[in-house]
């Protein structure tokens, strides 16, 4: 089961355990209102990381982009007979 945060334009936040069918969930009912809650986005608890493991998630967070030149050069297959023992037939 996983935690997710909704947000009441009322209320305000509030969490709620959901099973793995939760993850598809957008919307869920507010438990002090009723009203129609949407789901909002809580990144990883990165302040109680260690300080490598952070700036690794952090890294990975940022697309790498390179250019056509720095790419390595690719080799073109070389012909080979498919079938090499009939080749002379």
């Amino acid at each position: 089961m996983a935690q997710f945060t909704f947000k009441c334009r009322t209320c305000g936040t509030f969490e709620r355990w959901m099973g793995s069918k939760g993850a598809r969930v957008s919307e869920a009912p507010c438990p002090s209102c009723g009203e129609a809650a949407g789901r909002v986005f809580q990144p990883v608890h990165l302040s109680k990381m260690d300080a490598k493991i952070k700036a690794r998630i952090e890294q990975g967070m940022q697309p790498k982009t390179r250019q056509r030149k720095d790419l390595p050069a690719m080799q073109q297959p070389q012909q080979r007979a498919p079938r090499p023992w009939q080749a002379g037939h």
